[in-house]
C-alpha cells in the first residue's frame, strides 16, 4: 500500500525547494534526477477509471515499467492506494503479468478479466516531467522526497505539472504532515486531493467537475469513539476538498455550497467530539476564519439565485429589478474570488496540514470509550436541545429562531454520522422531518441575511438606493405576510422521536 501526501507548489519556488536547508539536513546524498514519460492507459468507455483504477507505463531511462494503482483511499489529504508495479519489454501493458501480480485479489482480477480488454486498451494521455527524488531520514521516518515538473497532454492540450510528493517507506504518517509544514513555513505550498492521472482524466471530459455530495458512512459499532471521530472527520474533509478545484477555478454556486457543507459538517463534528477530543484553538481559529470566507461567498450567491427571483414586480421602474441583479451578480462575483484567494493562501493549507497532524493522533490519544454508548447520549443530549430551543422561539426573536435552525442542523448531522448505528426507518423518518425544519427556518433566515446585503449594497451604491429600498421592503412584507409556523415546528418536534 502506498502511502503519500502530494502538494502543489509555483514552478518558481523549485530552486528555493532544491536548495532548502531542511532537505539537505535530512538527506543522505544529493537528488537523483531522471526525465520520465509516462502513457496512461484505458478502454473507449473508461473501464479503468470506472473501477476506481489506473494503468500506466513509464520510461525510465532505458527501461519500460508498468504499474496500476487501484482502491484505496485519501483521508485528510494523505492517499493511500493498491499498487502493482513490473517491468515489460514494451510501451503497452502486459496484462498477463499484472495478473500474477494481482494474485487472488478477485476484485481487481475480474476488473481485469473483461472479454477484449488487451485490444479495447489505448493511450489516453502522456506524462511528461523532470523528476528530483531524495531520500530523507527524519527522527526514525524513512521519507522519499520527489518533486515534478513538467506536463500532461491529450490531443493537442496541455495541464502543467508543478508537485511535490512526500511518501512514506517506513514510519508514522503524521511525520509527513510534520515535514510539509516545515517547508510551508518559508515555501507557499497547497494540498493536493487528486492525482496526476484524475488531472489526465479532466482532459477527457468535456465538462467541468461536478458538485461533490457527502458520501454515507457506516461506523463499526465496535470501534472506539477516537477511530469513530477520525473516520467522521476523514469523510468532511474529503468533502470538502473534492470542491476545491471548482471553486477556485470555475462558478458553479452549487460547488461552492457543497464546500462549505462539508465545512459545516466539520465543525459540526468537532463540537460532537470536544468533551472526548478537543480542536486545538489554533485550528479551530482557521476553520472559523474559512468559514466566514464561505459564508460570505454564498450568502450572496442565495441572494442573487433565491431571494432575488422572489421579487414579483420591478422595483424603482421597469429596468429596476434588472440593474439590482447586475448588483447582486457583481458581488457575488466578488465574494468568490475573495474564497477562492482564501482557498490558495498560506492559511488554508496550514489549516489542512494542520488537521492532518492532529488526526494522526486521535485514535491514540482518545480513550477507548464504547462507540453506542456516546452515540446514545449524544443524540440525547442534542435532541433535548433542539426542544428546549423551539420551545423558546417568538415572532419577535430572530435570534431564537435561528437558534433552532442551528440545533436542528446539529442534531441532523449528527444523526447523519452516526445513521448506520440505528434503525434505518426509524433514523430516516427523523433526518426527513429535521431536514424540512431547517429548510423552513432556513428560508427565515435567507430573508433577514438578504435584507443586511441589500443595506450594504445601498451604502456601496447611493445611485441604487431607491430601488434597494424598494426590494427591501418588499421582501420584508413577503416575510410578514408568510411567517413560519413556529406553533406547528414546535408542535412536530413534541412528537418527535429519537430512533433505536
Amino acid at each position: 500500500m502506498e502511502v503519500e501526501l502530494k502538494l502543489l507548489l509555483a514552478a518558481a519556488d523549485n530552486e528555493a525547494l532544491m536548495a532548502h536547508p531542511l532537505i539537505a539536513a535530512h538527506a543522505g546524498r544529493p537528488a537523483r534526477s531522471q526525465q520520465m514519460t509516462a502513457r496512461y492507459f484505458d478502454t473507449p468507455d473508461l473501464h479503468f477509471l470506472h473501477h476506481g483504477a489506473g494503468l500506466r507505463v513509464r520510461k525510465v531511462g532505458e527501461e519500460w515499467i508498468q504499474t496500476m494503482k487501484a482502491g484505496g483511499s485519501v483521508q485528510s489529504g494523505l492517499h493511500s492506494r493498491n499498487e502493482w508495479e513490473c517491468p515489460v519489454d514494451r510501451a503497452w501493458p502486459r496484462l498477463g503479468r499484472l495478473r500474477k501480480l494481482i494474485g487472488d485479489e478477485p476484485q481487481w482480477r475480474d476488473m481485469l478479466d473483461l472479454p477484449d480488454l488487451k485490444e479495447r486498451l489505448e493511450p489516453l494521455f502522456v506524462v511528461e516531467v523532470e523528476r528530483h527524488t531524495w531520500d530523507l531520514e527524519i527522527e526514525g521516518n524513512s521519507i522519499e522526497l520527489v518533486l515534478d515538473h513538467g506536463h500532461i497532454e491529450r490531443h493537442g492540450r496541455t495541464i502543467d505539472i508543478n508537485e511535490i510528493e512526500l511518501e512514506l517507506k517506513e514510519g508514522e504518517p503524521a511525520a509527513l504532515y510534520a515535514f510539509a509544514l516545515e517547508l510551508h513555513k518559508q515555501i507557499p505550498l497547497r494540498l493536493s486531493n487528486i492525482s496526476k492521472a484524475e488531472r489526465g482524466y479532466l482532459l477527457c471530459r468535456q465538462t467541468g467537475t461536478a458538485p461533490y455530495r457527502a458520501q454515507a458512512l457506516g461506523l463499526d459499532p465496535d470501534a472506539t469513539v477516537g477511530e469513530a471521530l477520525k473516520t467522521i472527520l476523514d469523510n468532511c474533509l474529503q468533502h470538502i476538498q473534492r470542491n476545491e478545484e471548482a471553486v477556485i477555478h470555475g462558478d458553479d454556486p452549487e460547488t461552492l455550497h457543497q464546500m462549505r457543507v462539508g465545512l459545516r459538517r466539520l465543525r459540526s463534528a468537532l463540537k460532537l467530539f470536544d468533551t472526548a477530543a478537543p480542536c486545538p484553538h489554533a485550528l479551530a481559529a482557521d476553520i472559523a476564519w474559512l468559514g466566514t470566507e464561505l459564508g460570505a461567498a454564498r450568502d450572496a450567491d442565495v441572494l442573487l439565485m433565491s431571494t432575488l427571483p422572489r421579487i414579483q414586480s420591478n422595483p424603482g421602474g421597469k429596468n429596476g429589478l434588472l440593474e439590482l441583479q447586475a448588483l447582486a451578480l457583481a458581488a457575488a462575483r466578488g465574494y468568490r474570488k475573495t474564497a477562492a484567494k482564501a482557498l490558495l493562501s498560506p492559511r488554508y493549507t496550514q489549516l489542512l496540514l494542520s488537521m492532518g497532524v492532529w488526526m494522526q493522533h486521535i485514535a491514540t490519544d482518545v480513550p477507548d470509550s464504547p462507540l453506542p454508548k456516546f452515540v446514545h447520549s449524544t443524540m440525547q443530549r442534542l435532541h433535548k436541545q433542539l426542544i428546549k430551543r423551539a420551545n423558546r422561539m417568538d415572532d419577535d426573536d430572530a435570534d431564537a429562531i435561528h437558534r433552532t435552525r442551528i440545533a436542528a442542523k446539529r442534531a441532523r448531522y449528527a444523526l447523519e454520522f452516526f445513521h448506520s448505528l440505528y434503525r434505518q426507518k426509524g433514523s430516516r423518518q427523523y433526518l426527513k422531518t429535521l431536514a424540512a425544519i431547517q429548510s423552513e427556518l432556513g428560508q427565515h433566515n435567507d430573508l433577514i441575511i438578504a435584507d443586511r446585503l441589500l443595506q450594504e449594497m445601498a451604502e456601496q451604491h447611493p445611485d441604487a438606493a431607491d430601488t434597494i429600498g424598494y426590494a427591501r421592503g418588499y421582501l420584508q412584507a413577503l416575510q410578514s405576510q408568510k411567517p413560519v409556523d413556529l406553533d406547528q415546528i414546535r408542535g412536530t418536534l413534541h412528537h418527535l422521536k429519537l430512533p433505536h
